[in-house]
């Protein structure tokens, strides 16, 4: 072993450790982040990057830290930082407003729905707040704010949610039309269905990348092969794979069998160039987007976890 794979096998050994330290925070941060994006995809990519952010940061971090406070700020400052970029962000009044507590059952009944009509720092602010039940000094930590400035957010946030709450507002979810036309799609799912490794490796480009989120990446069609498509070719799990629009995107969604009823496996998104699969994302270890897609599909999830046991 060459001294780069030794500090790769380190470095992985610290990573195990890591996710183990941050499961029991997990379905919150996800729950937050689902809640703040108003996409579970997004919120996937949210907490992705999250959790990326949050392992590379702590070698440069010299004091004690919160968990669960941790994830937050990184998640709460990643999207306000992203929502920047995209020139999609208030500029918030910066004169100090009265602050007023409102009817708490009555504003938490209305976040979920309405939460999507605050401006970003709004939105994270009465999420952390309200939903998550941070102390207004941590809510201050995590956005980089004063207290003052925090609670001028809420009383603006909860002001606007009230209001809205009085409102009815009733709108027919759209659906987008999807067909299978794309031969690649047909193909893979046929070759999938047949627990057939050769037929999908042929799918793939030369440089095919792989992303098994938050665990690991494969690259080129040689490697994911010999790999992890030789691994679910022996898998003795059953399972099937039909393609289906889920939150406005079309995914592969893997089904599996759970006390003798169809039950959510796996989510995978190809990404394709022309006629060959350039990256495949596999949602395995992601248990609550799989649930929330489980949740929606009205089937149970197959408890996947978080994290790869093996060597």
């Amino acid at each position: 072993m060459n001294r780069l794979e030794s500090v790769s096998s380190d470095m992985r050994e610290l990573k195990k450790k890591f996710d183990q330290l941050i499961i029991p925070h997990r379905p919150a941060l996800w729950k937050y982040c689902r809640m703040i994006t108003s996409s579970p995809w997004d919120a996937e990519d949210l907490v992705q990057e999250t959790l990326l952010k949050a392992y590379s940061a702590l070698p440069r971090i010299f004091q004690p830290l919160i968990p669960k406070r941790y994830l937050f700020r990184i998640a709460t400052n990643t999207w306000l930082n992203q929502q920047r970029k995209q020139h999609r962000i208030i500029l918030e009044e910066h004169a100090e407003e009265s602050y007023e507590d409102l009817d708490p059952f009555e504003v938490r009944e209305a976040i979920e729905r309405l939460v999507t009509y605050l401006s970003p720092k709004q939105r994270a602010a009465v999420l952390l707040f309200d939903v998550f039940q941070f102390q207004g000094s941590e809510v201050a930590e995590m956005m980089g704010l004063s207290e003052g400035s925090v609670k001028a957010l809420l009383h603006r946030a909860r002001t606007n949610l009230k209001k809205l709450n009085q409102e009815e507002h009733h709108s027919e979810p759209k659906h987008e039309s999807f067909s299978l036309k794309d031969t690649v799609i047909e193909v893979y799912l046929d070759a999938f269905n047949r627990r057939d490794p050769d037929a999908i490796a042929s799918l793939l480009d030369d440089n095919a990348v792989n992303d098994i989120v938050h665990t690991s990446f494969e690259y080129g069609r040689e490697t994911i092969r010999n790999h992890s498509l030789e691994g679910w070719a022996k898998d003795p799990m059953p399972m099937k794979a039909v393609y289906q629009m889920l939150w406005g995107k079309p995914v592969i969604v893997v089904m599996t069998k759970k006390d003798g009823n169809e039950a959510v496996y796996s989510l995978i998104e190809l990404e394709l160039d022309t006629d060959v699969i350039v990256k495949k994302r596999t949602y395995y270890f992601c248990q609550d987007l799989l649930k929330a897609a489980a949740e929606e599909l009205q089937v149970p999830v197959h408890k996947n976890g978080y994290v790869y046991f093996g060597s």
